[in-house]
């Protein structure tokens, strides 16, 4: 069997999806024949200039503009319309890709890829089976489109809305979880990880996922969090946002905070921090989340832009696995949490719950389903 994996840069999500189905199939069966595509660059440096870097910019500096466009997209109306015409536009420009390769079946990690894929089908230009795979913790009408075997679903409440709202038979609907590496799902030694990273395992920590922050605003929060919570330790991480390593480098130095705060640029081992802590401030993209989860680690969620971060922190946070922090009192929260270790174990408790661990697995035996092996 030929697997052909769809991905795209609209947030580094989709393409931590793609990458844990790869390493899956990969393991489960060497024979099988898998390639990773990143569908905008194949379509083009500029189509991938222009929708990446317009999420990116519409996302971070006009959220409110990005969440009302989300909104109307997810109804039937002219924009969705121009929207959907505008994804179809391209789809051409991957058929070198397709017949390159010649895949029985196609999994998608992205909504746009899906409209494309669903448009040459139903051209009759390519035959190939499809998986749609959401990698939020809501659905959005732009993945909804004719020719496609399987949606697979963040989770299991949203089945409810794809067969009410967009009309998608439930017989190809599979909440089956997002798909992330094992190393997040496999056994773990607190203490050792703690020893091996220069960390205190008796102490209380607080891991930031800082990179996808506003470099001023979680400067501020970062202070006034290391002022007022004294018996607790910090690891931040910043990704590759060199500006806001720079700026937390400066600030921590002044502090004296040096002993109780690790900062790291980009990391590979971010699951042996996650195991490491006891609650995570992020913003709540769909891979961060599902991760998370998987690590049992309660969520203080500092920011989410509108649109799918709003959706997935509202999910969590009626779950009970993540909180809402704002400016004025998201230090004092956290240091609530900290200090209320019941309530920190039953979030830890629901997080474990909603995690479905072996969803690369799944969606392969569902591919290898579709294809008849």
């Amino acid at each position: 069997m030929k697997v052909l994996i769809f991905t795209a840069s609209t947030g580094g999500g989709h393409k931590r999806a793609a990458a844990a189905l790869e390493e899956k199939i990969k393991m489960l069966s060497p024979e099988t024949s898998v390639r990773v595509v990143d569908a905008m660059k194949a379509i083009g440096r500029l189509y991938d200039k222009t929708v990446c870097g317009g999420y990116h910019f519409m996302a971070t500096k006009i959220p409110k503009v990005y969440g009302e466009c989300y909104k109307i997209t997810d109804r039937k109306n002219l924009m969705y319309k121009a929207v959907m015409k505008s994804n179809t536009m391209m789809a051409r420009k991957l058929l070198e890709t397709i017949s390159d390769f010649a895949p029985d079946i196609v999994i998608i990690c992205h909504p746009f890829v899906t409209t494309m894929i669903s448009k040459l089908r139903t051209q009759g230009k390519i035959d190939v089976k499809a998986i749609s795979v959401i990698t939020d913790y809501d659905a959005h009408r732009t993945y909804i489109v004719p020719k496609i075997e399987a949606y697979v679903l963040a989770q299991p409440n949203m089945k409810k809305k794809l067969v009410e709202e967009y009309g998608v038979d439930e017989s190809i609907i599979y909440p089956l979880g997002i798909p992330i590496f094992d190393k997040f799902t496999l056994p773990f030694d607190k203490k050792e990880i703690c020893e091996k990273e220069g960390l205190d395992p008796s102490v209380p920590t607080v891991l930031f996922m800082a990179g996808s922050f506003g470099v001023t605003s979680v400067l501020e929060f970062y202070k006034k969090l290391a002022k007022k919570a004294e018996n607790t330790q910090f690891i931040v991480i910043t990704g590759r946002n060199i500006k806001l390593f720079a700026g937390l480098e400066k600030l921590i130095d002044e502090m004296g905070m040096q002993d109780r705060t690790k900062l790291l640029y980009f990391v590979n081992n971010v699951e042996d921090y996650m195991h490491a802590s006891d609650i995570i401030v992020t913003k709540p993209g769909g891979l961060t989340v599902t991760e998370s989860l998987a690590c049992g680690l309660p969520m203080a969620i500092y920011s989410a832009f509108p649109g799918q971060e709003r959706d997935n922190a509202e999910f969590l946070v009626n779950e009970g696995a993540a909180v809402m922090l704002n400016k004025k009192n998201g230090a004092d929260l956290v240091i609530e949490l900290l200090n209320s270790p019941q309530r920190l174990e039953k979030m830890k408790e629901k997080c474990k719950k909603l995690s479905m661990p072996d969803s690369a697995e799944k969606i392969f035996r569902l591919a290898q389903k579709i294809c008849g092996e």
